[in-house]
């Protein structure tokens, strides 16, 4: 019996290789119907054509990828940074994306005050709220990994994300990525805290021994994750969404063909994206 994909979705990062249009194609022709769209793929394909070419092959969008970082220091830059998340979101509804992946960025130029960092992208998010519930397009928390905070996000944990979401209510949810929390104490507690509702993707990738740069992220089943176990918890919880394979690896996946990618995509995470396994079921 084939593994059930309905809920399986890649994020086209994974595949780099491929435009829009050929990563479409490409997924759809080894039965995975999802697809976590990118910003300058979309760009370059346009947002009209996408959506027509989503529609055609009956294809879904968990995420737009990513959103304008709100590591600028001067008011005016941020202003402009809103004003983009803003026409991204627009594009999210367009293509019918459940949420615009809000990397948040860094640490601005010459500054050391991570706190007040962390708080100016609270107010970022909180500008951006009444249009994501006008275009009914969810501001999708992702916390990355600590070793990103000095340049890319700011929003280091779960629990950070999990706070911010009580705040922000129900146009904001968390994206987990086992890349980035695997290796959290709090990841399980912050999952359950987080119930089914909140939670709008969640994304696939292995965490590799020794890890050589910061795109050297593994396939599932390579690394030292346990992918099984944390699915467990999520069949517990009652998570019924979307997963993803996001795998950044400029020097193994990325430079393989891109349909033998996906092959192995369907092979490793299949028995891991269906159904929930009844408790007793699992080893």
């Amino acid at each position: 019996m084939s593994d059930d994909l309905s809920r399986f979705a890649i994020n086209q990062i994974t595949t780099p290789r491929w435009t829009l249009p050929e990563a479409l194609e490409g997924y759809k022709r080894q039965g995975i119907n999802g697809i976590a769209v990118w910003r300058q793929f979309l760009e370059a394909y346009g947002v009209a054509q996408t959506r027509r070419h989503l529609r055609q092959l009956e294809m879904w969008v968990p995420s737009l990828c990513t959103s304008e970082w709100l590591n600028v220091s001067v008011e005016k830059s941020m202003a402009a940074a809103i004003e983009t998340n803003r026409r991204l979101l627009d594009a999210a509804a367009e293509i019918g994306a459940a949420c615009l992946m809000m990397v948040v960025g860094g640490m601005p130029p010459d500054s050391k005050d991570i706190q007040g960092q962390r708080a100016r992208v609270r107010d970022a998010l909180f500008m951006l709220l009444p249009h994501a519930r006008e275009v009914g397009v969810k501001l999708g928390l992702e916390p990355l990994h600590p070793m990103y905070a000095g340049d890319r996000s700011v929003l280091n944990s779960i629990r950070h994300a999990n706070d911010l979401c009580d705040e922000l209510g129900e146009s904001a949810g968390l994206v987990p990525d086992v890349y980035h929390c695997w290796w959290d104490p709090a990841f399980e507690a912050e999952l359950r805290r987080a119930g089914p509702q909140r939670i709008i993707t969640f994304h696939y990738c292995d965490w590799l021994v020794p890890t050589r740069n910061l795109r050297d992220r593994g396939m599932v089943g390579d690394g030292v994750i346990d992918i099984a176990r944390i699915k467990g918890w999520l069949d517990d919880i009652g998570y019924a969404g979307p997963f993803e394979l996001e795998v950044f690896s400029e020097l193994d996946w990325w430079e393989r063909p891109p349909e033998e990618t996906v092959r192995v995509a369907v092979e490793r995470c299949g028995p891991h994206v269906g159904a929930a396994v009844p408790r007793q079921a699992r080893t």
